[in-house]
């Protein structure tokens, strides 16, 4: 089998086998590059005559949400699929291969003042036909939604070899099925991308981000307040990491929605003496009394850098993008309305944005909840040792990191008891140790789980690519 996979796609597309495409621990037993589409149609053609499992992979970064095969897999890397197909930067649609990274794609656009609003983990790995299958945008999806929406096309190739397209150059386009959105999302499972055709838009002239820390009791309020807002921000986050975590992060200023309220509560204080001295009641004792209390009620002072066995303060950060004038009018409504809204430097973002590879931590959640429950969702991880969580708040994407320290018995019987849906994005093999192979899934109906297990069947009868989770 290996001599046949090399046949096809010469020496120069045979991969060393990397740590990014290793699964739960097990190796492939090869890494092949295709470098076109003749290529992957040969390669899935003669996997299926071989009856020879295969894993898609671009540049790696989430791959870890794939269980490996149960016997001897070869991995089909699309990182030589690399070219500009087609590039109309007056019509606003660009195709390329899916081995082309987001950092490529985004320098190419930014030559046209143009860009993709998504901001994944790892831009300079993670490849555009990896993005796509994953249907993943990091938190822009608020403001901009998931590449689903944005996808207008794709080229294909399934397990037997046969390539095909979806889609066309156009957003309304009304030929056949919408095979390529029923791709995206589909995690390689169940045909190999070779191209895809993108909407893009243009670049805005000012991004800004600013952020701060609140209580948990503030957090619900104020995310809904905040959604409420005449606003138009990029994403609405919620941080809650742990003070080591937070310690690796530079340019962090350190302000709180309490310090706030502690300035209003002493100014409160004093308004209510000079109140009373002026109707000559006597005072001396009062406000002695009156603002320690209205402080209890209403400051909590959080502490920014927790403990390991504390539970972490929620940080809010908000993510604008747009003209100069437009964002700094955002960000000044967001103070206006009592909010200690402080700048958060470009170098912050990105490592935050890139904290969240799966790979980064020991066991990666994501649970996808309503922005209603998150504050709720959150506190109710965080409580747990060794676990932080960061929350696209505005589109109910919760993201659960655990430390090695974090992987315990009482983090087991959390995740047995979850309802929502939930993708183990790295981690499975010691989840599967501790729960006798049982993963949280997916819920969905048995007419949906039906319906999914038809489609798999109809483009990959043999199994050759993973399996469905």
């Amino acid at each position: 089998m290996l001599e046949g996979l090399g046949a096809i796609v010469g020496s120069a597309g045979v991969g060393a086998v990397s740590d990014a495409y290793c699964l739960d621990g097990a190796q492939p037993v090869a890494v092949v590059m295709p470098e076109s589409e003749a290529e992957v149609c040969a390669l899935m053609e003669y996997a299926r005559r071989m009856d020879a499992p295969c894993v898609v992979a671009g540049g790696g970064t989430h791959l870890t949400y794939l269980a490996p095969p149960e016997r001897a897999w070869w991995l089909l890397s699309t990182r030589r699929l690399n070219r500009i197909v087609d590039y109309s930067p007056h019509d606003l649609v660009l195709t390329v291969g899916a081995g082309m990274t987001l950092q490529q794609v985004q320098t190419l656009l930014g030559e046209h003042n143009q860009y993709l609003p998504w901001n994944v983990p790892l831009p300079a790995d993670a490849t555009l036909g990896g993005i796509v299958a994953s249907n993943r945008a990091g938190s822009w999806r608020y403001r901009f939604g998931t590449p689903r929406d944005r996808l207008l096309a794709v080229r294909a190739v399934r397990t037997d070899g046969v390539a095909f397209k979806s889609g066309a150059k156009v957003v309304k386009s009304v030929a056949g099925y919408d095979l390529h959105r029923l791709l995206c999302g589909s995690w390689g499972t169940l045909a190999v991308l070779t191209e895809v055709t993108l909407k893009v838009q243009p670049l805005p002239s000012a991004f800004g981000a600013v952020g701060w820390f609140t209580a948990w009791h503030q957090l619900q309020p104020t995310l809904v307040d905040l959604m409420q807002m005449p606003l138009q921000p990029d994403g609405i986050s919620v941080l809650a990491l742990r003070g080591q975590v937070f310690r690796g992060f530079s340019g962090l200023r350190r302000v709180s929605q309490a310090e706030f309220e502690s300035a209003a509560v002493t100014s409160l204080a004093r308004g209510i003496k000079t109140a009373l001295s002026a109707v000559g009641t006597p005072v001396r004792g009062r406000v002695e009394v009156l603002e320690p209390a209205l402080r209890t009620a209403l400051e909590g002072q959080p502490q920014p850098e927790a403990t390991a066995h504390d539970t972490p303060t929620p940080y809010i950060l908000l993510e604008f993008s747009g003209r100069p004038d437009g964002v700094a009018w955002q960000i000044q409504q967001v103070r206006e309305r009592g909010y200690p809204a402080e700048p958060v430097d470009e170098a912050w973002l990105k490592q935050i944005r890139d904290w969240l590879a799966p790979r980064t931590h020991a066991l990666l959640l994501q649970i996808l909840t309503s922005p209603t429950t998150i504050a709720e969702a959150m506190a109710h991880w965080v409580e747990l040792n060794g676990v932080s969580a960061i929350a696209h708040a505005g589109s109910g994407v919760l993201y659960i990191a655990v430390e090695q320290s974090g992987l315990t018995e009482a983090l087991v019987q959390r995740i047995r008891l979850l309802s929502a849906k939930c993708r183990v994005l790295n981690g499975a093999a010691w989840l599967r140790q501790q729960t006798g192979g049982e993963l949280p899934r997916m819920l969905l109906s048995e007419g949906e789980r039906h319906l999914m297990q038809r489609v798999k069947a109809a483009l990959d009868a043999q199994g050759i690519l993973p399996a469905l989770v």
